[in-house]
This record gives structure tokens, sequence and C-alpha cells, in this order.
């Protein structure tokens, strides 16, 4: 491709396309890509067709001759846009409407199988190809995904059936130098100014995508009775979205005792208990209505599977220790294998963003593999060696949830917390065996526990709270790691049970921005007190109030 070269793309195989676009490329010798519906092709003429949620006059469409007339003359390419996929389906119990290419369907009270999916994606794709190949005499080089949107278990199905590109509605501009199969396009839609391309077009249409994080508890959310429980969702939706948050870390796991442990899940799965199958609902709730990014915020290792799993132990006294997280043995290959399993069924049985590591992924300088000798430059060695292989274990995780992951506007993103300590002490990293350096060069996002109440041995006032912050933030070397860091205040004081006062919050807020920090929010938001008070932090807190720059 030359250095600057522009592809136009008409999707769906409306009429107009052949009666008004048709001609002009003529006119200008312009090529273009079409892709069409082909179940929709099919219908007799005359007749009324199912689009997405709408019935609309089979007329409105082409018709096989005038697409073989358009691919005849060179400059049409026709492309498939599945046969049957452009529409929605229920995909949980709750009935959120996910788009059937990358969902499984939920009906008659249970989920269709992987494999069940996997042959009615291959089916239609397969027709979808077919179909165009007898009306033009060629097999569809490329597939364009309905609505943009897709997974990479379909993406290996389709390209096993012959489409070597796909084509998404990720708005990043095409490198000519990359050889991916996977090509992101700009949407004009009515409201698309020609200035607006332009920028696009030059490069200049970017940002620094701030965001702002909200940390939501589903143990919030969930009630016993589904009346209340509506509710809670519905004020949760209203709350995240008037708070101008851009990002929800939500908790897909149940911890009912408050000990950071998950007992059940919010998803169904092959090994923990299901509190109640809501996490995939609520997920693509906030995505859709509230129109924020969501993380689902998932333990590493802290699952409890009765007394007789294998946990890790503290090597002094053999024993799980009492003042840490109960923590399965990240090294033990059938702990590896159920943790596996867990991440696998929670991508197939929902959609969200990326993916947050809970802060249990860690191993004290008394827990894991150790030699025994306690001098600094074998602590530190030690540290290293466990560092990475939770890292390393992490981004197997990742690697699970990818195949299924939903592929909305951007690739599934990984954030990792990562205690202060850690960045404050060199020493943690003895403690704790997480490395900074390392999580910032293979995490999206490393989400600092920016929390100095929680973090000081005694209790101190809103001053050294302050003065602790500003040091963390010098810390953290903002400036130079800013894309990469979220900074997660505390809106609770857990020492004296009390609410972060919203004068204090707003405090933190402001000076975050100060010092240019991009993206920033805070844990808990507890829905039932409504804390903290969306209208006094909003004008602190929200995206929309931060300076344009």
């Amino acid at each position: 491709m030359p250095d600057k070269a522009v592809l136009l793309t008409f999707d769906d195989g409306y009429e107009s396309f052949y009666r008004i676009v048709y001609p002009l490329l003529q006119e200008y010798h312009y090529p273009a890509v079409f892709a069409v519906v082909t179940s929709l092709i099919d219908q007799a003429p005359n007749s009324m067709v199912v689009f997405g949620d709408s019935s609309i006059a089979r007329n409105a469409f082409v018709t096989w001759p005038q697409i073989k007339e358009m691919s005849d003359s060179g400059l049409v390419e026709i492309a498939s846009h599945t046969h049957n996929m452009h529409r929605a389906i229920k995909a949980n119990p709750g009935g959120s409407l996910y788009p059937a290419v990358f969902s499984a369907q939920y009906q008659n009270g249970q989920y269709e199988s992987p494999s069940s999916y996997n042959q009615r994606l291959q089916a239609d794709f397969k027709l979808s190809g077919e179909r165009i190949q007898q009306h033009t005499g060629k097999f569809p080089d490329i597939l364009v995904w309905p609505y943009g949107q897709f997974n990479d278990h379909a993406w290996q199905i389709a390209h096993r059936l012959g489409y070597n590109h796909h084509f998404t509605l990720h708005d990043e501009r095409v490198n000519p130098k990359l050889t991916s199969d996977e090509v992101g396009r700009f949407l004009i839609e009515e409201e698309t100014y020609l200035e607006t391309l332009s920028e696009y077009l030059g490069g200049r249409l970017r940002n620094k995508n701030i965001e702002r994080v909200m940390h939501v508890d589903l143990d919030y959310v969930y009630d016993s009775d589904a009346k209340q429980m509506a509710k809670n969702i519905d004020t949760l939706i209203e709350r995240v979205y008037q708070s101008g948050a851009t990002t929800v870390y939500l908790q897909a796991y149940a911890d009912e005792d408050g000990n950071g442990v998950a007992e059940k899940l919010y998803f169904p799965n092959r090994h923990l208990p299901v509190k109640k199958d809501l996490f995939g609902q609520i997920a693509w709730q906030l995505m859709t209505r509230a129109n924020v990014k969501v993380f689902a915020w998932m333990p590493v290792m802290a699952f409890d599977l009765g007394p007789n799993a294998d946990y890790v132990k503290d090597v002094r006294t053999g024993k799980a220790n009492a003042e840490h997280y109960l923590r399965l043995n990240p090294y033990n290959p059938t702990n590896q294998k159920i943790i596996e399993d867990i991440y696998a069924d929670l991508s197939f049985h929902s959609k969200f963003n990326g993916i947050l590591f809970h802060d249990d992924a860690f191993l004290t300088d008394y827990e894991g593999p150790i030699s025994g000798k306690r001098d600094d430059a074998t602590l530190d060695q030690e540290a290293e060696a466990k560092s990475q292989y939770l890292m390393q274990f992490t981004k197997h995780l990742e690697k699970t949830i990818s195949e299924y992951s939903y592929r909305g506007n951007a690739k599934l993103m990984t954030a990792r917390n990562i205690y202060a300590q850690v960045i404050l002490n060199p020493k943690a990293k003895q403690w704790f065996a997480q490395d900074y350096t390392t999580f910032l060069a293979h995490y999206d996002r490393t989400a600092i526990m920016a929390m100095p109440y929680m973090e000081a041995e005694h209790n101190i006032d809103a001053k050294a709270a302050q003065a602790w912050l500003q040091q963390l933030l010098q810390k953290a070397d903002v400036a130079k790691n800013n894309p990469k860091l979220v900074f997660e205040l505390q809106s609770r004081n857990w020492k004296t049970q009390q609410a972060i006062p919203e004068t204090e919050l707003n405090q933190w807020f402001d000076l975050l921005r100060r010092q240019g920090v991009y993206h920033f929010g805070y844990y808990p938001d507890d829905l039932a007190k409504q804390q903290p008070n969306m209208p006094l932090i909003r004008p602190h807190f929200s995206a929309a109030a931060a300076p344009k720059n």
C-alpha cells in the first residue's frame, strides 16, 4: 500500500449503494468494499425482512444480479457481513442482548455449549461465503463483523474457512507497514464533519484517553429479593452514568465475609458455587447504558476450594498465614488448571473490556520457593524469581480469556493492582514479590493502591494523608509512566469504618490532576449509602471536567 491510502467500505447491502454510490465509484474510478448480509439478499422480492431489531422491505437491499454486476466491474469487492449474524441474541438469564457473533446463546434455561457455538459460527460463515461465491465466482476475502464486534475464536473459524482479512470498527488508522489481517475503520455518520475527517486522516484525532475509575463490588448490588436487586442495578447504572466515570472495575466474585477471598462467583463455572449469574448482565448494561469500559475484577490465587486444597503456606509454620489472603498454591498444576478453567468460564459467559488482576497475587519472603538464606542478595533473587513467575501466570490467564473475549473497540486490556509500599520502599519487593518496573512493562495499566489511611501503621490526619500521597506521586515517576498508571484512592477508612469526607476526596482528585495524572479512581463505591455523594465529587472526579489538552 502507498503511504497515504484511503479505503472506502460500505456495510449491510443497501440498494442505495448500487443506485447512488456505485455510479460515483465509476465516475471517479475509486474502488470500494461492499459487505452484504447474505440471508437478506436471499429473501423473496416484495417481502419484509428482519434486520437487527427492525423490519425492512426487501427492496431496500441489493439483488444478486446487481452484486454480480458490481463485482465484475473490478471496482467493488464483495465481502461477507455474515449470513444471519447481524442480530442480537439473549445471552444470559437477565435477558441481556449480545451481538450473535461473539456470544453463546441462552435459551430454555441453559447456555449454548462451546461446541454448539462453534458449529453455529462455522455454518454461518461457510454458507455466507458459498452464497457469494455462487453468485460472483469468488469466495470473499474479507469478513466484516456485524456492529464491528467479534472475538478471536470467531476470527479463527472464519480464517480456517478461507477469509483472509476481517474489518472492525476500531478507529485507529491502519499502518501500511503492518501485515495484520485485522483492519480498523473510522465510522462516518451524518454528524461527522469534514473537519473531523480531516483530523482523523491527518492523525490528529487523538487524546490521552483519560480514565476515571469506579471500583464496584457486586456484593453491594446483589439482593436475594429480585425486585430490590433490579432496583439496585438501575441505581448503579444511573450512578455510574452521572459520575462522569469512563471505567468500572467490576467484581466478578462473591466475598461474603469480606476477607478478600472468592467463596462463590457471579458467573457460571466448573469449580465454585454461583451466588447469582449476574456479572455478565451488569457488565453489559454498564457498557451499553452507562457507556463505560468494564474490567472484570478477579482474584489470581485467592479462591476458597475447601479445606483439602493446596494453599500457599508460610515455611515457618507449614500453614497458610492467617494475616494474608488464603491463596491457592500457584506452583501446583492442579490449582493452575482450576484457575485457568475459572477464567475461561468467565470469558465464555460474559463480555468485558479488560481484566483487573486482584492484589492477592503476591508471595511473601516466607512463601513460595525459598532457600532458607536470609541475606539481602538471596532475598532479592528469590523475590525476582517469584515476581516473574506470578507475572507469567497472569499472562497465561490473559491468554486463556482472550479467545472468547469481546473485541468491540479495542483489544482486551490488562490491569494489575500493586501495593504502594512496593513503590515507596525498595525492600517491599522482598515482602510481596511484586516489581513496579515489571508491572509497567507487562500490563496496560498498573493500578497503584494509593490508600494513605490503609498504609499508615497508626491513625493519621488529613494533612499527613495528603503528604503521603504527594510522596507516592513523586516515587511513581508520574510524568514518565503516566499512560500506564491508575491511582486507586480509598473512599472509606477501614480502620475507623468511616467514609472519607467528600471534601478530602476532592482534594486528592485535585492533587492528582495538578500533578498531571491521566487516570485515577476510588474504591469502594457504596451503592446502598450513596457514598461518595456524587453531586459533590463529580466536578472534581468526572472525565468531562478534566482540562482539555
